[in-house]
């Protein structure tokens, strides 16, 4: 895991602004430091920076480069040495005599296969690094490297041969990469703060991305952010720009549906050998480092089944845990966690206790490292979680995510099972399985069935419900009621399970996705998800619904495979909660400091300040009401943090 950037310029860049870009992405690597600077006659000059490892102290330094406007192209690499801790694996990273430059971020984790194969194509390798195998690949493949790729990445590659930036990001969107262009430079990173370091990138909201976040809680698009400058590059595409004219394409490289679609699944005796087949190699190739591995532990099902099966790989090596836990038991996950580990031999248990007093003390900081506002203060326990890793000496860390989206965890889920059933004529199984879901995954079924009725509504339906029953267009201000009838319902609801599927990845997955990021980089951790190896997204997405709620348990066919591994109080848990946080109680605790904060902060002129002064003191039932409301406390800090322009 490590940070990038760089920039284009027609007009000759500033090595300073390369310096700066560096400094803002220093937790993301602050194990090795690198610069390239390009010019139009292609020489290549290597820079390092103030942590640049000692064994290329005698290069010079980046901020003694001098502008010039020979200089065509930069690029830097901050360092979180994970795979190859040798001087070897410094970047940017050149290969065949400079030929092609690389600047990467994440891992590839078939990169042992991928270095043998393409030995006894007649490769050469000089170090044991997974970025040199991505040249490699580059070399022999071209652009299509990135098909043969199991893993994580955002990456740059210089291409010397057509004076070309290829620039690329994993299928699913693990790891971040943003963009901007603005007259004769481009620039990229991996968080958007860097880009706000360049003179001609302005903290500028996009008001349209800003009126449906808070209306809706999400964006029409997917890929927006709320910069009006700044771009972000899809998962599953790659983006090429001419060195030359600045000229850019994006082209999409892989398709999640068209997969699944074309998935030939095996007979049904062997589905949950295939299942558990394909989970346990994820797992034994994101186990692959040099450092420390450990996990971070819910007490859910989906990270227990991760720390049961990894820490049965870790050849009775300690393998080390890592669980929020609170005083108010209704959202107490601990007790579930201590069954998994006392269960493991080789497994040492650590716990973070989230306060509300480090919440206010840290959402300076956690706002900053997001980029963006974050949903509810959810994010702020997995925050603790990450600093307590960094503590117990760990750099890379397991995590759960992705095991509900293709699997089915999710109430909508569960709502569009039940009308899936009726939508195939079988009336019997409908009011069987609504029953056992009540039984076994909760008592609130129709509200599920009402969650997923809700998108076959027309949108105007939609906007109407969302507007009586949530608090997100009683944010914006009187007198701007009326922009809210032209902004675009966000099509996040699914009118089939896969569908679903297929939207969560696209949607909420991507916001999940950015807060582990974020959250784990800003402890200098690399965060991996191993239910997001694609082998088996597209297996699980494929299988067909009676394999993901069976009986009324949702996810059947991880509770089977854990069966054998865990505790049967945690495989057959009735009910989900994953890095919550006691956010009533914080509220109820909090009242002072959030009338302080609304009413010294700068409110932005399109938003209601009264209303919002007005929840400060209100009392909500309502679990989503209190995190409509976090999620407004959070965009004024970022507001804040950011000086966010509103226009």
């Amino acid at each position: 895991m490590c940070g990038i950037a760089g920039i284009v310029s027609l007009e000759g860049l500033n090595p300073v602004d390369l310096y700066k870009m560096s400094a803002v992405l220093q937790h993301r690597g602050p194990d090795d430091e690198g610069f390239l600077l390009l010019n139009t006659a292609q020489q290549t000059p290597y820079y390092k920076g103030d942590d640049t490892i000692a064994a290329l102290a005698a290069l010079p330094h980046i901020k003694d480069a001098g502008k010039a406007e020979a200089w065509q192209l930069g690029l830097l690499h901050r360092r979180l040495s994970i795979i190859d801790l040798s001087p070897a694996g410094h970047q940017p990273m050149a290969y065949a005599d400079g030929k092609y430059q690389l600047v990467f971020n994440g891992e590839i984790y078939n990169y042992k296969e991928l270095r043998e194969s393409l030995r006894a194509k007649g490769f050469v390798f000089k170090t044991d690094s997974d970025s040199e195998v991505i040249l490699a690949a580059y070399a022999y493949w071209g652009e299509a490297c990135v098909q043969h790729f199991v893993g994580m990445w955002a990456f740059a590659l210089y291409d010397a041969t057509k004076n070309m930036l290829f620039l690329s990001r994993d299928r699913f969107g693990i790891k971040p990469l943003y963009y901007a262009l603005h007259n004769k430079q481009f620039a990229f990173a991996s968080e958007i703060k860097a880009l706000l370091t360049l003179d001609f990138i302005e903290p500028e909201a996009d008001m349209t991305s800003v009126y449906e976040y808070i209306s809706f809680g999400a964006t029409a698009n997917p890929d927006a952010n709320l910069f009006k400058q700044v771009q972000c590059l899809p998962p599953a595409h790659n983006l090429h720009i001419s060195l030359s004219d600045l000229k850019i394409r994006t082209e999409k490289y892989y398709d999640l549906e068209q997969q699944v679609g074309n998935y030939k699944l095996p007979a049904e005796e062997r589905i949950t050998d295939t299942f558990n087949s394909l989970l346990n190699d994820s797992i034994q190739l994101h186990l692959r480092a040099d450092v420390p591995v450990g996990s971070a532990l819910s007490g859910g099902l989906d990270s227990s089944t991760l720390v049961a099966m990894a820490a049965q790989k870790m050849n009775g090596h300690i393998f080390k845990t890592f669980t929020a836990s609170y005083n108010e038991k209704n959202i107490d996950e601990s007790y579930y966690a201590k069954l998994v580990t006392n269960a493991i031999p080789n497994a040492e248990a650590h716990y973070a206790y989230p306060q509300i007093s480090d919440y206010w003390k840290d959402i300076e900081k956690l706002t900053w490292h997001q980029d963006l506002p974050i949903n509810s203060t959810s994010m702020f326990a997995q925050w603790q979680v990450m600093k307590l890793a960094q503590q117990q000496h760990i750099k890379v860390l397991l995590d759960g995510q992705g095991a509900d989206e293709i699997l089915g965890g999710y109430y909508n889920f569960a709502g569009i099972y039940l009308i899936e059933l009726l939508k195939q004529g079988k009336p019997a199984s409908f009011f069987f399985e609504k029953k056992q879901l009540k039984t076994n995954f909760t008592a609130g079924i129709n509200t599920a069935l009402g969650r997923a009725g809700y998108y076959f509504m027309p949108p105007f339906m939609q906007r109407s419900i969302r507007s009586n029953k949530r608090l997100g267009m009683n944010f914006i201000a009187d007198n701007l009621q009326s922009e809210l009838a032209t902004i675009k319902v966000p099509e996040r609801g699914g009118k089939s399970y896969r569908e679903q599927s297929f939207l969560s990845m696209a949607f909420g997955l991507q916001d999940l996705l950015r807060y582990e990021d974020r959250n784990s980089m800003a402890f200098s951790i690399e965060s991996r998800v191993p239910f997001l190896d694609h082998r088996l997204v597209e297996f699980s997405i494929a299988l067909s619904n009676d394999w993901k709620i069976k009986n009324g348990w949702t996810k059947y066919i991880l509770r089977k495979t854990a069966e054998p591994l865990l505790d049967k109080e945690v495989v057959w848990r009735k009910d989900k909660m994953g890095f919550l946080t006691p956010q009533k109680v914080w509220k109820e605790n909090s009242k002072k400091e959030l009338t302080d904060f609304i009413n010294n902060t700068n409110i932005p002129a399109f938003l209601n300040k009264e209303y919002i002064t007005k929840l400060c003191a209100s009392e909500f039932s309502e679990s989503s009401h209190l995190s409509e409301f976090w999620k407004i406390v959070s965009f004024l800090k970022w507001a804040e943090v950011f000086k966010v322009r509103f226009n």
